[in-house]
């Protein structure tokens, strides 16, 4: 397993990456569980992820906050993401998502997702395709765990979540 241990990925390499070079977005289906993902993966996710409810322990595990937050009008958002470099490689563990999603609250944020990222471009997880790399060369899989997304558990905008307006 090659590791990019010395790259950082930077607030624009990762808003490029999620929305530049003609994304595919799609809303991968709809429902509680989607074909490939079963109550036990959601149950590995959450318990891999529920400490990260607290950004402290997500930037004491590695995570580093892009600082911008991601919506597009009609689609929706995908929050800010919080990146662990040293989890980017060419394989995917559902118990070590790449990205941490939080969406901006008037109390600090809440984690509503996971992403995961892979340089890999056959890559599946839970029986899904990831979609296809921007700016950036890794492909990406959003997974809703901590938040409803009507538009699929794997969509990569989330109708549910916003990012604040700019006073």
């Amino acid at each position: 397993m090659k590791k990019w241990k010395n790259r950082l990925i930077s607030s624009t390499a990762i808003t490029a990456l999620l929305l530049g070079g003609g994304m595919a977005v799609s809303a991968h289906g709809g429902g509680d569980h989607e074909e490939g993902f079963s109550k036990a993966d959601e149950v590995t996710i959450k318990k891999a992820t529920a400490r990260f409810h607290s950004v402290k322990q997500a930037i004491r595990a590695g995570y580093i906050n892009t600082q911008e937050c991601v919506s597009v009008p009609g689609l929706g958002g995908m929050g800010i993401h919080f990146v662990n470099p040293g989890l980017v490689d060419e394989e995917a563990d559902p118990a070590y998502p790449e990205a941490l999603l939080y969406e901006p609250t008037a109390n600090g944020f809440k984690l509503i997702g996971v992403e995961y990222l892979s340089a890999d471009p056959n890559e599946k997880l839970f029986g899904q395709q990831f979609d296809p790399p921007g700016a950036v060369p890794e492909y990406s899989l959003h997974v809703w765990v901590w938040e409803d997304n009507p538009s699929g558990t794997f969509a990569p905008f989330n109708p549910n979540v916003s990012c604040p307006v700019p006073e």
